[in-house]
C-alpha cells in the first residue's frame, strides 16, 4: 500500500460541490466497493484533495492566484489547514492552470539528448560493447578481486568514444534555468551506448521525459482511471476484459498531460493523493 497522485477531471459545473463530485468520480474504484469488481478496479481506500502545500499539484497561471475558483488543499481531520506554496494549488479550471509545462520541457531536453548522441555516433567510432570488456568470473575466484577487475574494465569501457565525448558534451550543455531540474535525470548518463542504444527517438523521449517528471495519472471526465504507462480501466464496467467502451488514446511522449491540456478551459482539474 502506498501514496498515489491522481488528477481528477470534473465538469466545470461541479465547482459548487467539489468534494462531493470528487467522491462520486472516485467511488467506482474504491477497495471493497458495493459491486463485485474485478481486482483491477479495486484501487484506493482513502483520499484527500492536496497538492498546493507540497508543490505536487498544479501551477497557477500568473495573474490568477486570487481567483476564487482556484482549489487549495482540503483541511486535515482536525480542521487545520496547510497553505499552498506561492504559485501552486490543488486544482481549478484548466484554463487557469499551467498544464504539462514540466513535461514539455523534459520532452524537449530528452530530444536534444537523443539527437546529440546520434550526432556523436556520426563523428566517432561506435565503440565496443561492455561484454567484450567484462572479465571472466572463474569458479572459486575471490569476489573482492573480481569486483576490482570489473571496475577497472568498466573504466576502460567508458573511456571509449563516443561515450566520453557524449559526457563532455552533456556536461558543457547550457540550459535555461527552468530546465536545470532535469540535468541529473536526462544528462548525467555515464553509459550512453547502453542507455540510448536500441531505442527510437520517440521511445527514448517518452520514457525519459516520464521518468524525469514522474507519471501523470488521470481520472477522465468519462470515468477512465488512466495510470500513465498502463491500460486505462473504466469505472462504468465491472470487468476490464469485457468492457465495450473505447479507452483514451495513447498520448505520445507528452504522456497523459497532453490529454489534460486538450480539455476545455472550464474543466476542473483536482489533484488528489490517495492510498492504494
Amino acid at each position: 500500500m502506498a501514496g498515489y497522485r491522481l488528477t481528477v477531471c470534473l465538469p466545470g459545473a461541479a465547482g459548487d460541490r467539489l468534494e462531493e463530485a470528487v467522491a462520486e468520480a472516485m467511488e467506482p474504484f474504491r477497495i471493497d466497493g458495493p459491486r463485485p469488481y474485478s481486482d483491477d478496479l479495486w484501487i484506493w481506500d482513502h483520499w484527500r484533495i492536496t497538492g498546493g502545500a507540497d508543490g505536487c499539484g498544479h501551477r497557477i497561471r500568473p495573474g490568477h492566484e486570487k481567483d476564487p475558483r482556484i482549489v487549495h488543499d482540503q483541511p486535515f481531520r482536525d480542521g487545520s489547514r496547510e497553505p499552498s506554496r506561492p504559485g501552486w494549488c490543488a486544482g481549478g479550471p484548466r484554463g487557469l492552470l499551467v498544464v504539462g509545462d514540466a513535461r514539455k520541457r523534459a520532452v524537449r531536453l530528452a530530444g536534444m539528448v537523443w539527437d546529440g548522441w546520434q550526432d556523436l555516433l556520426g563523428e566517432h567510432p561506435p565503440g565496443r560493447p561492455w561484454e567484450e570488456y567484462e572479465p571472466a568470473r572463474l569458479p572459486g575466484a575471490d569476489a573482492g578481486a573480481y569486483t576490482k577487475r570489473c571496475r577497472a574494465a568498466h573504466a576502460v569501457y567508458l573511456a571509449q568514444t563516443p561515450a566520453a565525448a557524449f559526457r563532455k558534451w552533456a556536461a558543457g550543455l547550457s540550459l535555461d534555468p527552468a530546465d536545470e531540474e532535469f540535468r541529473h535525470a536526462l544528462l548525467d548518463i555515464a553509459d550512453p551506448r547502453r542507455w540510448l542504444g536500441g531505442r527510437s527517438r520517440e521511445e527514448f523521449v517518452a520514457r525519459e521525459a516520464s521518468r524525469a517528471t514522474g507519471p501523470s495519472n488521470v481520472l477522465t471526465l468519462d470515468g477512465w482511471w488512466w495510470e500513465e504507462g498502463s491500460r486505462p480501466v473504466h469505472g462504468a464496467c465491472d470487468d476490464p476484459a469485457t468492457c465495450p467502451h473505447t479507452p483514451p488514446s495513447a498520448p505520445g511522449p507528452l504522456g497523459t498531460t497532453a490529454h489534460l491540456a486538450a480539455l476545455p478551459d472550464d474543466t476542473l482539474l483536482v489533484s488528489v493523493r490517495c492510498h492504494v
